[in-house]
């Protein structure tokens, strides 16, 4: 049967080795919580951002349109 003190140092010895882990896991758990929180405030920006796009493609599709159409006036 072990001795109290061998228990105690396998103990010791175990949380030593356990603890810096689960608070390395929570520390990747919060990183995670945190970035999956701010997605929707991100698609949101994204999805402005390609209407701006969009809109800016629209624009130079006309401006094309009108330099080809005064590039060729007869037709």
């Amino acid at each position: 049967m072990p001795s109290d003190f061998e228990f105690w140092s396998l103990v010791i010895t175990a949380l030593a080795a356990v603890v810096p882990w689960a608070f390395s896991l929570h520390a990747k758990v919060a990183v995670i919580a945190s970035s999956v929180e701010s997605l929707p405030a991100m698609f949101e920006e994204l999805r402005d951002m390609l209407e701006e796009h969009e809109s800016r493609l629209d624009e130079h599709d006309e401006a094309i349109a009108a330099i080809r159409q005064k590039a060729n006036p007869g037709h």
